[in-house]
């Protein structure tokens, strides 16, 4: 099993010579409940929503503390060409961290392209996708390895799919917690190159200062199944169904 991602970067102070750290959230990690004891379905369903929607909700908030920093820290570098040292050890960091790769000299170019991918995801796509990969928390991958969201593994570690094609090498991750898996989904979304259309998407509606919607973000997710197109309808259609829209407010 992988070890916790469900982490916040901080700060600590001079004793860590302002470097990026990372600590293990202090929070609780509730275990899966089992959701195929439900027969009645809206009551399996309201389940499954309200067991998911704090640990969204603890996710996408450690994901805006950082993205409010980087605000702060992008306006120093255009505004004066420059951060204080362990602002700017702090942003190669978080770029490092979200799969960029930060120049010799810090810039404001810089904190823009890491804010694209430092930013939330929408509540309704989120559980959306859960509950469509993970058949409302009831898969085996769900079950035995807190993955609801379909995750793939190369590195050694996982679940291997019964029905997964001869000479395939990949296994369905496996994650310590739920919220581990959350947090593990967002960092996909977030940094994955297959999902750019996505995150254009969401600055676009930063721009606008309109709300971040599931059913627009969907829209740049094309690539998330080789359904394509048919995928991100049904993944729209249980927002609409579910009134999910309602916990992007």
């Amino acid at each position: 099993m992988r070890r916790s991602v469900w982490a916040r970067r901080v700060v600590v102070g001079a004793a860590a010579i302002g470097a990026g750290m990372w600590i293990w959230s202090a929070l609780p990690h509730d275990d899966l409940p089992d959701f195929s004891r439900y027969t009645d379905t809206t009551e399996k369903k309201e389940a499954f929503f309200g067991f998911l929607l704090p640990h969204i909700r603890a996710v996408n908030e450690a994901i805006l503390q950082d993205r409010r920093r980087l605000l702060g820290i992008r306006d120093e570098l255009a505004h004066d060409g420059g951060a204080g040292f362990f602002d700017e050890r702090w942003l190669r960091d978080l770029a490092e961290a979200y799969g960029l790769e930060p120049p010799e000299k810090l810039d404001a170019a810089l904190a823009d392209r890491v804010l694209l991918r430092v930013d939330v995801i929408a509540p309704s796509l989120v559980l959306a996708q859960a509950a469509n990969e993970s058949a409302w928390g009831t898969s085996r991958f769900a079950r035995h390895g807190n993955n609801l969201f379909g995750m793939r593994t190369y590195d050694g570690d996982g679940l291997v799919p019964r029905k997964r094609a001869a000479g395939k090498k990949f296994k369905v991750a496996t994650y310590p917690s739920i919220r581990d898996s959350i947090a593990a989904y967002m960092q996909n979304l977030n940094t994955h190159y297959r999902y750019r259309r996505m995150r254009l998407i969401r600055a676009d509606l930063r721009r606008q200062e309109r709300a971040i919607s599931g059913h627009a973000l969907a829209n740049g997710l094309l690539a998330y199944s080789t359904r394509g197109a048919e995928y991100v309808a049904i993944i729209q259609s249980m927002i609409r169904t579910n009134e999910l829209a309602k916990y992007d407010e």
